[in-house]
């Protein structure tokens, strides 16, 4: 029961957290330079992409106004994300870290 716990919350997130840093790594790194903002926002852009247009609608606003209103809550949506990825990070390291315990009693 314990290992399927672990599978659902540490493998397999920590999995697809690995991949999708290794493909903003490569998407955000161009002429040997890292651009390490843009990689840490892009990270947290599919974690974040629940709370996008959610707080700040876009209303009475011309064609300018609108766009710079989804900017902003392009750019909450992945602060959002990376919060979150801390949170996963943790509690992936605290469930393995409890099931280790628990196979060695």
């Amino acid at each position: 029961m314990m290992s399927r716990e672990v599978m659902k919350k540490t493998i397999l997130p920590m999995s697809f957290l690995a991949i999708w840093i290794w493909i903003a790594y490569n998407f955000c790194t161009s002429l040997g330079q890292n651009e390490w903002w843009k990689i840490w926002m892009v990270i947290g852009r599919p974690y974040g992409i629940h709370s996008l247009c959610v707080w700040l609608l876009p209303r009475d606003f011309d064609i300018g106004g609108t766009a710079g209103v989804l900017v902003i809550n392009i750019i909450l949506g992945c602060l959002i994300g990376e919060v979150v990825v801390i949170w996963y990070v943790l509690r992936a390291v605290y469930v393995l870290f409890k099931y280790l315990v628990d196979l060695l009693r």
